[in-house]
């Protein structure tokens, strides 16, 4: 009887020993077949990163182009219908003057500056008396 105690004890170590090699072999295999996965995707993200920075690089190029000044200003004009006012559409807007008058014509005597906001100035000082080209030409000397 000792004797099948001592073979029954050796049967189940090697049992439990099978079994945690097999245990091991599963885990190994699992541990491998998520590695590949994960490889996997890590490929796939360098592959969706590289076609994002060449995107943000067209993006750069294409907002380093439109933003040029004559781009805006074509784009302005051809798709949301925007225009520049002619020279008789605006008027002149001085501190101080009671009522705003728009030149009738301007004269080539006349000194006309356009400021960033398109306000006309002129070097000639400002009359409630209508603009004329009499005026004007001795506002210029």
């Amino acid at each position: 009887m000792r004797r099948f105690n001592v073979v029954s004890i050796y049967v189940a170590v090697l049992l439990l020993l099978a079994a945690a090699i097999v245990w091991s072999g599963i885990k190994t295999a699992e541990e491998v077949q998520q590695y590949h996965q994960d490889y996997r995707t890590l490929q796939d993200m360098k592959k969706q990163e590289r076609k994002l920075k060449i995107e943000h690089q067209r993006l750069l190029i294409e907002q380093q182009t439109f933003s040029a000044t004559p781009q805006i200003a074509s784009r302005a004009v051809a798709e949301l219908g925007m225009f520049s006012p002619a020279l008789t559409d605006k008027l002149i807007i001085q501190p101080g003057a009671a009522v705003a008058l728009a030149p009738a014509q301007p004269s080539s005597a006349e000194m006309i500056r356009v400021n960033d906001s398109d306000v006309i100035e002129t070097d000639a000082p400002m009359t409630d008396a209508p603009v004329t080209d009499a005026s004007l030409a001795e506002a210029g000397q």
